[in-house]
């Protein structure tokens, strides 16, 4: 079988880190829906339960500030294979949005948006010999649920290969940067994304707001708009990138043998790009990771170099942390606090 494109090796360019890091992400999403789940089907979207209107500006610096007084948002979820997606209208195109924190910002697909005028057009070559191009553009207005931006910049690329996998309309990738004027909850087991706005402190304006009961709280980091968190495996610390955008877990190939031999192999595949190179993956479930002082076992994982994506965040990575931990429970992330806390599923096996 002839893939299209897989992750990117791409070269460091210390003039535009923004483009390394889009190019480099839109590939590895590229690269996991072609590992996990070819086809899959839509799942019922459900509405909102508020009627509330939030307007975002975007400040110079990528920051994304709430500019109206409404304390909480709740924004459905709608799920493809492990992918979520976020209804959204841009300009005059309505479609979906990944869900995606592993993304810096608003990225589109420029398959919808050809009309819009394009600033600083780059391209790139992958290890597979694929070729990436993403430019900018400035968009008028984004409204997603009670959600409600205006005049934002946003990043373009090719992003018809997860939309002919997944046979629904992707208009693009929602990513962590647009969300930092809240405290972000994650329940994806309920198809649910709630937002609760907070303050300088990292506090809920409304406090009675604060009904989430957390089993377990860990700090977490940021760096380029993207969430990293601490965790071992076989006594190891490594570092992981929170991605819900990634359908699976990711291990670095370059590992220590210490870490891989806890990993039980079930498969192994090899994938080919656009170019001649081939792409080799292990599947398999990973043991004897522990997140703070719990343990989680059988999470699904694959293995495979993770090398172009350290480069683009700027942030060695050892792992990628997606669906198969996200689906453990609930998930908030409060960005001001730098925490991360989980209220454990109880149908869920840890």
């Amino acid at each position: 079988m002839n893939f299209s494109t897989t992750k990117s090796s791409i070269p460091l360019m210390k003039a535009n880190k923004t483009l390394t890091h889009f190019i480099s992400f839109i590939c590895f999403i590229i690269f996991i829906s072609f590992v996990i789940f070819p086809n899959q089907s839509i799942a019922t979207k459900s509405k909102p339960d508020k009627e509330n209107i939030l307007i975002i500006r975007r400040l110079l610096n990528n920051y994304y500030e709430p500019v109206l007084t409404c304390d909480s948002i709740t924004i459905p979820l709608r799920r493809v294979g492990r992918l979520f997606l976020i209804e959204a209208r841009v300009d005059d195109q309505i479609g979906n949005l990944i869900f995606d924190t592993g993304a810096m910002g608003l990225v589109l697909n420029k398959i919808y948006f050809r009309n819009h005028l394009v600033i600083d057009d780059h391209s790139s070559n992958g290890i597979n010999g694929s070729i990436s191009s993403v430019s900018n553009t400035t968009i008028d207005h984004v409204n997603i649920s009670e959600l409600k931006y205006k005049n934002i910049k946003a990043d373009l690329t090719d992003l018809g290969h997860i939309e002919n996998r997944r046979g629904v309309k992707i208009l693009g990738l929602l990513g962590f940067s647009m969300l930092k004027g809240f405290e972000i909850l994650i329940d994806i087991n309920h198809s649910q994304l709630k937002l609760f706005k907070i303050d300088k402190k990292g506090d809920r304006v409304n406090a009675r707001d604060n009904k989430f009961k957390a089993d377990l709280i860990q700090p977490i980091e940021t760096a380029n708009n993207v969430l990293f968190l601490k965790a071992t495996i076989a006594g190891k610390k490594l570092n992981f990138c929170l991605d819900t955008g990634s359908e699976t877990n990711v291990i670095s190939n370059r590992s220590s043998n210490q870490v891989l031999n806890t990993i039980n192999i079930t498969r192994r595949s090899s994938l080919q790009g656009s170019g001649s190179k081939n792409s080799d993956v292990l599947y398999g479930n990973m043991n004897n990771f522990t997140f703070g002082n719990q343990a989680f076992t059988e999470m699904e994982t694959i293995i495979t170099n993770l090398d172009a994506l350290s480069d683009a965040y700027g942030v060695k990575i050892d792992g990628v942390l997606g669906y198969n931990f996200l689906n453990k429970g609930v998930i908030c992330i409060n960005p001001e606090k730098k925490q991360l806390s989980i209220c454990f599923a109880k149908s869920v096996k840890i």
